[in-house]
């Protein structure tokens, strides 16, 4: 089942739209507050926020800000408002969609259907750019450690990948925990040596 966290300051609106998606088995979470969404957003997972651009306190967008610092859930606007600032700001904010009341459950579902859709898709894309960049990290601070080796063993870099690879295997560890632990050693060494309160 599919979750959706309905936001809108007008109680008849967001009462209707929400019995009409759980007709359609959706779960679904209801906040007439910018502030009681951001509490339900942090305390269940949903697939998708559908936010009111202007409400009382927090607005639409300050809760869309919120939800994309932290990272849950996807949102798209659902407002009575379609001015073209609104748009941009919804757009900057990181919204999926914009659509304007008033709208039916026809028109609403396919909305949210492609939003979440395009929401997990972004979320896969994330994830694998995360890992990559991970790798990316590892690899750097693989080959600074092996520079190091270079440089204080007098190896080529072959010699000093085997080094690593043979301290790592000897200790049971990964070759970037051996590296991380060699280049940390060596930055304590270098803060030691250009700290006048040390020699």
């Amino acid at each position: 089942m599919k979750s959706v966290l309905l936001v809108d300051d007008d109680r008849v609106i967001l009462n209707l739209l929400a019995e009409g998606l759980r007709k359609q088995n959706y779960g679904v979470s209801i906040a007439s507050s910018g502030e009681e969404a951001l509490d339900l957003a942090r305390r269940h997972e949903h697939d998708i926020a559908v936010l009111d651009m202007r409400m009382p306190g927090l607005s639409g967008v300050d809760v869309a800000r919120a939800l994309g610092a932290e990272g849950r859930p996807p949102f798209v606007f659902l407002s009575a408002f379609g001015d073209p600032s609104d748009v941009r700001d919804a757009a900057e904010a990181g919204a999926l969609g914009y659509l304007v009341k008033p709208v039916d459950l026809s028109q609403l579902i396919p909305f949210i259907e492609a939003a979440i859709a395009r929401g997990r898709e972004i979320g896969h894309l994330r994830d694998t750019a995360a890992r990559l960049q991970r790798a990316l990290d590892i690899e750097q601070r693989t080959r600074l450690a092996a520079g190091i080796i270079m440089q204080r063993q007098g190896l080529d870099r072959a010699e000093a990948f085997d080094w690593l690879r043979q301290r790592a295997r000897a200790q049971r560890r990964k070759v970037c925990e051996v590296a991380d632990e060699l280049i940390t050693a060596v930055e304590r060494v270098n803060r030691l040596l250009r700290d006048p309160r040390h020699g």
